[in-house]
């Protein structure tokens, strides 16, 4: 018989990785809950009309679509925010705002490579019925305040701008096919200079504009130097509603703590329909692919049901995630909480253990037992590598004494109780 593989693009999760996994799920979902955003889940399958709505023939052609038994034409999901547009203009007595969030997994048929998978999980938070820069501002202090919980505050940066200030750009500097030109730009850090400048030439970019464009877009601003970067450009856009909106916002997160972020021209996130500020998180290395991504995309909702939702919300995908986690060595399970081992010695030791597991189990505590001959030490190490914090060694003497011998996983301190302390524990 052959032997039966995973497919190329999934991974499988041991407890290892899993244990860590669901403790940074947790940190999302508190996140998310502090800033008042309530959960949804939606079904993993969906029409695969509604992606040809939203996104056209390009993410259609990277999705995991089959007809079913009653030949419609079913996907499963490639991402989140056409599940939820769905179920917000399916209620009509939903009163908004309406802040939601979940964690679905997603499927995309493309090629596997570092930091993207075929299958993975993706945080999504949304924020539909306001337009004020504070509800901007709040996504963006969400996906912070996620990477902050997680230990990672100073290791990455926010890369924010606006997509109609920089169509107003592309505008004035000649650009004909503003669309195209957008496309173009979402690819800025991915391929050469000359390709960027021959296709935005294309577009109607030309001689010093270009040059100058080119310039702007290789640039990151910090805000104090926003206004100053717009002034080199050459235009005449100080008094920009959308340039003093996206001014407005990243100086709200500012005073607000949240302050690694900057003004990155080339971020436009390339999809056609994003309307005002968009922004894109990175490690600060520059080593992997965006952490979160997201803007505000108020006439999306228009393609659904012909009437306009203000919106705004941000995806983050679990696999870049990880690889950055990982690489600033804070992928590890975190042992907030105290969880027992128990080793009971001999027949009547091993009944006592039962005993005491259950009366843990009651009291809210993590407890196993040992129920193999090992003996103590190798006990000791098998609990270690299950990542328990404490042991409860049974044996005779404790029998003898109805007490317990506690030790410590972590540190190898020991101690003795009563039995009757065990609620303490």
């Amino acid at each position: 018989m052959s032997k039966i593989e995973r497919l190329r693009g999934f991974k499988d999760y041991y407890p290892e990785d899993m244990q860590k996994r669901e403790e940074i799920f947790s940190i999302m979902r508190n996140a998310a809950k502090s800033f008042g955003f309530l959960p949804i889940d939606y079904p993993s399958l969906e029409m695969l009309e509604i992606y040809r709505i939203k996104s056209g023939d390009e993410l259609v052609g990277q999705t995991y679509n089959f007809k079913d038994k009653s030949k419609r034409e079913i996907t499963l999901i490639p991402e989140a925010t056409p599940s939820t547009m769905r179920m917000l203009v399916s209620r009509k007595d939903l009163v908004k705002p309406v802040k939601w969030y979940n964690i679905p997994k997603l499927w995309r048929y493309e090629e596997p490579q570092s930091g993207r998978n075929r299958e993975h999980y993706q945080f999504n938070a949304d924020y539909f019925g306001e337009t004020g820069i504070e509800i901007d501002a709040e996504l963006i202090a969400l996906a912070c305040e996620t990477l902050n919980r997680m230990g990672l505050k100073g290791m990455y940066v926010v890369r924010v701008n606006h997509r109609k200030l920089m169509e107003k750009i592309l505008s004035k500097l000649g650009c004909v096919n503003i669309q195209s030109s957008i496309s173009t730009i979402d690819h800025f850090r991915k391929e050469s200079i000359e390709t960027i400048g021959n296709k935005l030439r294309d577009d109607g970019v030309v001689d010093d504009n270009l040059n100058r464009l080119l310039n702007f877009l290789s640039k990151s601003y910090p805000v104090s130097e926003i206004q100053n970067s717009i002034k080199d450009l050459g235009l005449d856009l100080l008094e920009d509603e959308d340039f003093l909106r996206m001014i407005s916002t990243v100086e709200f997160l500012f005073k607000n703590g949240y302050e690694d972020i900057v003004y990155d021209p080339s971020t436009v996130r390339g999809l056609s329909y994003y309307t005002g500020i968009v922004f894109e998180g990175f490690d600060v290395d520059g080593k992997f692919r965006s952490i979160f991504g997201g803007g505000r995309y108020d006439n999306l909702s228009q393609l659904f049901e012909g009437q306009e939702i203000p919106a705004v919300g941000f995806g983050m995908g679990d696999a870049v995630l990880e690889n950055l986690l990982k690489e600033k060595n804070l992928w590890k399970v975190d042992n907030g909480h105290s969880s027992y081992f128990l080793v009971g010695m001999g027949r009547e030791g091993k009944n006592k253990a039962a005993n005491l597991l259950y009366k843990l189990r009651r009291n809210g505590k993590t407890a196993v037992m040992e129920n193999s001959e090992r003996n103590i030490s190798n006990s000791l190490k098998h609990a270690s590598s299950m990542n328990f914090t404490h042991a409860i060694i049974i044996g005779e003497k404790e029998l003898t004494e109805r007490s317990l011998t506690i030790k410590n996983l972590i540190n190898g301190e020991q101690k003795k109780i009563g039995e009757n302390e065990l609620d303490e524990l």
